[in-house]
């Protein structure tokens, strides 16, 4: 009788034992598939894009104008009637059109503009005017056009000239900086302007 009582109580025990220990097993597993699970995902983050997008706002003649754009490298490269050619309507920037967005009616360099957004495109031409086109169709979502490829020139809004300047310091990154008299593109050694005013 002792026996069977002693064995009772020792069973127990080493259910009890046995219980514990796969409980921490199945805790550790855990653990460490949660851990794989992080490490995949790390492994698995896309890079970011070689030409980021890059936002441009400011107050020009007290008008908020934004513009939104890929802004590529120069990484060296002949950029001006090689990569970019001479005589072709361009997006101005890298992947998705370039953007531009003003708050209220205004004029571009002397032409009338109702408020909203639209495509800026830009025509290089070598010991030339280079040529600056708003269209309206600029996003890839609303419209299906992506960058210049889909330009429909029915859809253009305005058409305009301007004078670039070429210097000596290299600007790597593309860029529009939204000024205090309208909006400035830069990127190697070639920079212009163009003018927003209030209507």
């Amino acid at each position: 009788m002792l026996r069977k009582i002693s064995y009772l109580l020792i069973a127990p025990v080493l259910l009890f034992s046995c219980g514990g220990g796969e409980a921490a097993d199945t805790e550790n597993d855990v653990d460490s598939t949660a851990q794989e699970v992080v490490e995949t995902v790390e492994d698995e983050t896309p890079k970011p894009p070689k030409s980021p997008r890059s936002q441009s706002t400011g107050i020009a003649s007290g008008v908020q104008v934004d513009v939104d754009f890929g802004s590529p490298y120069v990484k060296g490269r002949t950029i001006w009637g090689d990569l970019v050619p001479n005589g072709k309507i361009w997006r101005a920037g890298a992947n998705d059109a370039t953007a531009i967005t003003f708050a209220a009616d205004v004029k571009v360099n002397g032409s009338d503009v109702a408020a909203g957004t639209y495509a800026l495109f830009v025509t290089p031409n070598e010991n030339a005017d280079w040529g600056i086109t708003l269209n309206e169709e600029w996003s890839k979502e609303i419209h299906g056009v992506w960058g210049a490829y889909d330009h429909n020139p029915e859809k253009d809004v305005l058409n305009f000239d301007v004078t670039p300047a070429f210097g000596e310091d290299n600007v790597e990154s593309l860029a529009f900086t939204v000024t205090e008299t309208g909006v400035t593109f830069a990127w190697e050694k070639a920079t212009f302007s163009f003018y927003v005013t209030s209507k």
